[in-house]
């Protein structure tokens, strides 16, 4: 009987080991676009976030390609929580333990930043492609005017809105009272050639 016990024990202990040492891994973020997440899920991730000076030298207009499943969405991602200004109490919290936590650019959490993910675009919308665009890029400008209402006039929300059915008029506005204002905007486009696929 003591025989049994012990093998039991054993086995309970080497069981215990290995649930000990698949928790000191990091889960893979398969699946996930959403950098915010990532890093409050602790998933593993790797920095990128050296890169971000390098960017900033190069110029305004950056088209970023490579293969499919190479990390641009996490990136992207990490890109607007970085420069998000609704977001720069968040910068600890996010970026703690990588590179650009101990090296931030002077354009930390300096732009209202407009992420579109055009992957998002077809999702539950119903109509043409063109309509489908409409709707998402209008509700992106919606989130957008509400986010960042604070550093407008009053009726910007409203006055966003009430171009809901004209997406490129909403954008027109929202850039208008940014410039009229001095607001940096930061358009960041995920996704771009999901319509041709």
């Amino acid at each position: 009987m003591a025989a049994v016990a012990t093998a039991r024990l054993r086995i309970f202990a080497a069981n215990n080991a290995t649930l000990n040492i698949m928790t000191a891994y990091k889960r893979l973020p398969y699946g996930i676009s959403d950098f915010a997440d990532l890093r409050r899920q602790g998933m593993y991730y790797t920095d990128k976030t050296q890169y971000i000076p390098t960017m900033e030298e190069t110029g305004n207009f950056l088209f970023l390609i490579r293969p499919r499943r190479f990390g641009k969405s996490i990136f992207l991602s990490m890109l607007a929580a970085y420069y998000d200004l609704a977001r720069q109490d968040r910068f600890d919290e996010l970026f703690d333990g990588l590179w650009i936590k101990d090296h931030p650019t002077a354009e930390k959490g300096q732009y209202q930043v407009m992420h579109l993910d055009f992957s998002q675009a077809t999702v539950g919308l119903s109509g043409t492609l063109q309509e489908r665009f409409n709707r998402y890029c209008a509700i992106v400008f919606n989130i957008f005017a509400e986010r960042y209402a604070q550093f407008y006039r009053p009726g910007f929300v409203e006055a966003v809105k009430s171009f809901e059915n004209e997406s490129s008029e909403q954008l027109k506005y929202i850039c208008q009272r940014a410039k009229e204002l001095g607001h940096k905007l930061y358009l960041i486009i995920d996704e771009y050639d999901n319509f041709t696929n």
